[in-house]
């Protein structure tokens, strides 16, 4: 990658949005660093399933682009393939995650960190493992993550959650990245439809 398209690629990890997103967390000790994978809950692997067919698939990408270019009727085959792929992926996160009756959490979100309300303060420097699920696509999302600030809201009184936690995601692989950016500028992209719909209203 040259330096100008690195420098972009740059910018565009810290460009934020406001977002609706299921997100859980767990404290992690420096010494459990190590066996975090193993103590996981069950179904971590399902909950990532499509995050995980997408690093495959970026992996993949320069070769399909070849197979491609050979015939479209090859080119249809792959895509009918992805199809199938995505279906088999929804069903593996449905059978075990019921996210319908989760309540969404709003969030302020970057494809370097992100930012969440809280009911309990959080020490800076507090590693967290984060399991983040964007929506509406149900892509799941497994990261470590580092608290960079934690602020008591003004005017909390009476508010169930009252501190405004700020995390850098750390140890996130270059496929996941690539996924909070794709629905970063996806979501900007329908919010841009739905305020060109509204003023023509």
């Amino acid at each position: 990658m040259d330096a100008k398209l690195q420098e972009i690629a740059e910018r565009r990890a810290f460009v934020r949005i406001d977002d609706d997103v299921i997100l859980k967390y767990r404290k992690v000790g420096h010494s459990n660093l190590t066996h975090m994978d193993e103590n996981r809950p069950t179904g971590s692997n399902s909950f990532t399933i499509k995050s995980r067919f997408a690093a495959i698939d970026q992996q993949l990408r320069p070769v399909r682009r070849l197979l491609e270019q050979c015939s479209d009727e090859l080119a249809a085959y792959l895509k009918s393939i992805d199809e199938k792929l995505e279906l088999l992926a929804d069903l593996a996160f449905k059978r075990e995650h019921d996210s319908r009756n989760q309540p969404t959490q709003k969030v302020s979100l970057s494809a370097s960190g992100t930012s969440f309300l809280s009911q309990k303060p959080l020490e800076l420097g507090t590693l967290l493992e984060l399991w983040l699920l964007l929506l509406p696509s149900h892509t799941g999302i497994i990261t470590l993550a580092k608290v960079v600030y934690c602020q008591r809201l003004e005017d909390n009184d009476g508010q169930q959650y009252p501190y405004r936690v700020g995390v850098e995601f750390k140890e996130i692989g270059e496929a996941d990245t690539d996924l909070i950016m794709r629905h970063i500028l996806q979501k900007e992209a329908d919010d841009r439809r739905k305020r060109s719909r509204m003023r023509r209203k």
